[in-house]
C-alpha cells in the first residue's frame, strides 16, 4: 500500500525530464495555427495532464483493490465447489449435483461480497475515480474546443436544454390554440 501512494506522489526526475523536453520541443514550433494556440498554455495544459496522471493512478489502484475483491471471491466460490461437488462425474445426476454445488457455491460467495462493507468501500472509491477522470478529461477537451473555437459540451448542453424548452412551449401554444378553436367552436 505504501509502494501505491508513493507512485501517486509525483514522477520520477526520468520522466519529468521526458516531459520538459517534449514541452520544449513543442514551444519551438512555428507559432501559427492551432499549435500557437496551444502552445500559450502549456503550463497548464502541463498542470492538466499531470492532474489526469494522478488521477488515473488513483483509479488503477482502485480498479486493483476491486478485482482483488472480486478474485478472491471466485477463488472462495471454486473451493466451495470442489469442496460440495460429486468427486466423480460419472452420471447425469452427477452433473445436476455439481452445477447445483456451482450455483449456490458461487450464489453465497458473490452475495456475501456485494453485501460486505469492504465491497462497498472499495466500489464507491472506484466509481469516485471513474468519475474523477471523466471530469479530468472533459475538462481539457472542454479547453481545446474552447480553444478552437468551438462549442464546448457545457455550451452545446444549454443549447440542448434551451432548445426543449422552446418544444415544451410551442407544444403548450399549440394545446391553447386548440382548446380556444374549440370554445369558439362551441360558442357559435
Amino acid at each position: 500500500m505504501a509502494e501505491n501512494n508513493k507512485d501517486l506522489q509525483g514522477f520520477t526526475q526520468e520522466q519529468m525530464n521526458k516531459m520538459f523536453n517534449f514541452w520544449t520541443d513543442v514551444m519551438k514550433l512555428p507559432t501559427i495555427g492551432p499549435m500557437y494556440a496551444f502552445s500559450k498554455d502549456v503550463s497548464l495544459y502541463a498542470n492538466d495532464f499531470v492532474s489526469l496522471g494522478k488521477v488515473m493512478a488513483e483509479l488503477k489502484t482502485n480498479m486493483d483493490s476491486y478485482w482483488a475483491l472480486v478474485s478472491t471471491t471466485y477463488t472462495r466460490a471454486m473451493k466451495e465447489t470442489m469442496e460440495r461437488a460429486p468427486k466423480q462425474l460419472l452420471t447425469k445426476d452427477d452433473f445436476e449435483n455439481y452445477r447445483r454445488a456451482a450455483i449456490e457455491a458461487f450464489e453465497d460467495a458473490f452475495t456475501g461480497l456485494f453485501a460486505s462493507p469492504e465491497f462497498s468501500a472499495v466500489y464507491g472509491k472506484q466509481f469516485s475515480s471513474q468519475l474523477d477522470v471523466s471530469r479530468a478529461i472533459q475538462g481539457i477537451a472542454e479547453k481545446n474546443s474552447k480553444m478552437l473555437n468551438l462549442p464546448t459540451r457545457s455550451e452545446v448542453d444549454d443549447i440542448l436544454k434551451d432548445v426543449a424548452e422552446l418544444k415544451r412551449s410551442v407544444r403548450d401554444l399549440k394545446r391553447n390554440l386548440e382548446i380556444n378553436d374549440d370554445q369558439a367552436r362551441a360558442a357559435t
